[in-house]
């Protein structure tokens, strides 16, 4: 059901797919006048190259943002043989027109969006003849970091989240986001309405998506809410990655608590980078109007970290599925 409470739950994805069709062109972001962000190169409704069986990607975005501010990791994988869908998460996405404060604060439904989203584009008649069941991973920045582990078996406890909020060791995810700054006050509105209390009642349950088999997880954040015997109890192949100088969901209380709690998780660290340096490149007018997502440390060259993480995640992929070319 989607927030409003009168229709159904809509989920938008992009598809990005390998295809022989030339010339790609810079895709952007934007508000209605202007350009802000210049997040990868695409060539929009391309013909897809012939089908054969690749393995998928799924893509998580973070709070208030959409699957396109990632297709800069998706060119990267597509170029080398993969799918990758990019799931928007209804009422925490850029793409919709109005934000829903149940979208920001009801995180676990964003993991039932990834599944039907898999079970979708998997039964399609024009996808399933690409898709290789056996090699399907996922991929999520910050809140998506978040959906992410709760798609391969976290369970989310918001009781966790409180208690670490109200102690010393509490961060920047506690607080309202830059995305939504009168979240609280708007949740307060909602918080008694019956789609609301049906949801808080699923917040302990499992939303673990068999069919993935690995996941890299670039800056998660509010995964104080994970408990950690879950955390214990995941068994594939987890990738975790976050920069030095992230002030949104600083490394000690969000990334490496993931990755010291997951058996066999590689952990790497970008010297530099802040959360939003994981955000699309931005053009001067994003420089201006976005200053937040767009500012990055004196030291940092935005252009260069993408390559740089772009690269582990192929390589996490390629290593984790026994890939060595196309």
């Amino acid at each position: 059901m989607a927030w409003d409470g009168k229709h159904q739950r809509p989920i938008t994805v992009h598809v990005f797919y390998p295809t022989h069709d030339s010339p790609s062109a810079p895709s952007t972001l934007n508000k209605p006048t202007e350009e802000l962000f210049v997040p990868g190169n695409a060539i929009w409704y391309a013909t897809p190259a012939e089908a054969k069986k690749l393995p998928l990607v799924l893509m998580s975005h973070g709070t208030g943002g959409s699957a396109l501010q990632m297709s800069w990791l998706a060119e990267k994988l597509v170029k080398n043989g993969y799918l990758v869908v990019g799931v928007n998460h209804h009422g925490n996405t850029a793409i919709e027109t109005q934000k829903y404060a149940e979208g920001f604060v009801l995180w676990w439904e964003r993991s039932r969006d990834i599944a039907v989203a898999l079970d979708k584009i998997s039964s399609d008649k024009n996808w399933f003849p690409y898709i290789n069941p056996a090699k399907i991973g996922m991929l999520g920045f910050s809140l998506g970091g978040y959906t992410t582990i709760a798609s391969i078996g976290g369970i989310t406890d918001k009781a966790l989240f409180a208690e670490f909020c109200d102690s010393d060791k509490r961060d920047f995810t506690c607080d309202a986001q830059t995305e939504f700054s009168n979240i609280n006050e708007e949740f307060n509105k909602v918080k008694d309405s019956e789609i609301v209390k049906e949801s808080l009642k699923r917040q302990h349950a499992s939303y673990k998506i068999a069919q993935i088999k690995a996941v890299f997880v670039l800056s998660p954040a509010v995964v104080q809410s994970i408990t950690e015997d879950s955390l214990h109890g995941i068994k594939i192949p987890v990738s975790v990655v976050v920069g030095t100088n992230d002030t949104v969901a600083p490394a000690a209380s969000n990334a490496k608590r993931v990755a010291s709690h997951i058996s066999g998780a590689e952990y790497a660290e970008i010297e530099g980078a802040g959360h939003y340096t994981f955000l699309s490149e931005c053009t001067d007018s994003g420089k201006i109007y976005a200053k937040i997502l767009c500012t990055d440390p004196p030291t940092v060259d935005r252009a260069k970290v993408h390559d740089r993480v772009s690269d582990q995640v192929l390589n996490f992929f390629n290593r984790t599925f026994s890939i060595t070319r196309y």
